[in-house]
Parts: C-alpha cells; structure tokens; sequence
C-alpha cells in the first residue's frame, strides 16, 4: 500500500472517531432545530399565514 492509501485511511479514521465524541451533540442540535423550526411555523400561522405558506418559509 502507498503512502497515499495510508494517508486517506488515517484521515478517515479520524473522521468517524470525531464523529462517534460528537454524535450527542449533533443529536442534541438536531432536535434543537426542529423544535425551532416547529415554533417558527406555528408563529407563521399565527400570524395569518397559511400553513402551506407557512411550511414554504420554514423550508427555507
């Protein structure tokens, strides 16, 4: 094997072990997002929006 190979595989080692340490986080971010998300669109319709309306401006 090349020192190339061996480098690509040392950098994606060390990428799935970064992701594995943060995975709780990017789980906590996630649903963080969708809680926004979630309240942004109910304040849309709130406001008048329609819900399709609504959806379309959340989506972006």
């Amino acid at each position: 094997m090349g020192d190339k190979e061996d480098k690509q595989r040392v950098a994606l080692a060390q990428a799935v072990k970064a992701m594995t340490e943060n995975w709780a986080a990017t789980v906590e971010f996630h649903k963080t997002m969708a809680r926004v998300a979630r309240v942004k669109y109910l304040a849309l319709v709130q406001e008048g929006f329609t819900e399709e309306q609504a959806l379309l401006i959340v989506k972006w």
